[in-house]
C-alpha cells in the first residue's frame, strides 16, 4: 500500500518493545506502528467479516479496542462480530471469547 489511510481508528497499546498496535475501525485493520514510525498491517484483510488466519488471512468488522499482554499477545474488540479475538505475536488470530 503505498498511501496509507487510517479510517475511524481507536483504540491502542503498546508491547514491551515498544510497538504501537492501532484498531483502524472502518478499514477494518490492526496496525502496527514500529518505535522507529513504520506502520503496516499487522492483522485484517481490510474487508469487513469474520476468520480466523494468519496476517491479512484474517478478517474483522469495526475492530475497536486493543489490548497487549505480558507474553505480546494482542486482544481485540471486534465489534460487529460481538467477540474478542486473540492475536499472536506472530500474527495468527483466533477468537478468544464470544461469537
Amino acid at each position: 500500500m503505498s498511501e496509507e489511510i487510517f479510517k475511524g481508528s481507536q483504540g491502542m497499546a503498546v508491547d514491551s518493545k515498544g510497538n504501537i498496535y492501532l484498531a483502524d475501525k472502518d478499514n477494518h485493520l490492526i496496525r502496527k506502528i514500529t518505535p522507529e514510525g513504520e506502520s503496516s498491517i499487522f492483522a485484517g484483510s481490510g474487508e469487513p467479516g469474520y476468520r480466523d488466519g494468519i496476517g491479512e488471512e484474517a478478517q474483522f468488522n469495526a475492530p475497536h479496542d486493543v489490548a497487549v499482554d505480558s507474553k505480546g499477545n494482542i486482544f481485540v474488540a471486534d465489534t460487529f462480530n460481538h467477540c474478542i479475538r486473540k492475536i499472536t505475536p506472530e500474527g495468527e488470530v483466533s477468537t478468544f471469547a464470544g461469537r
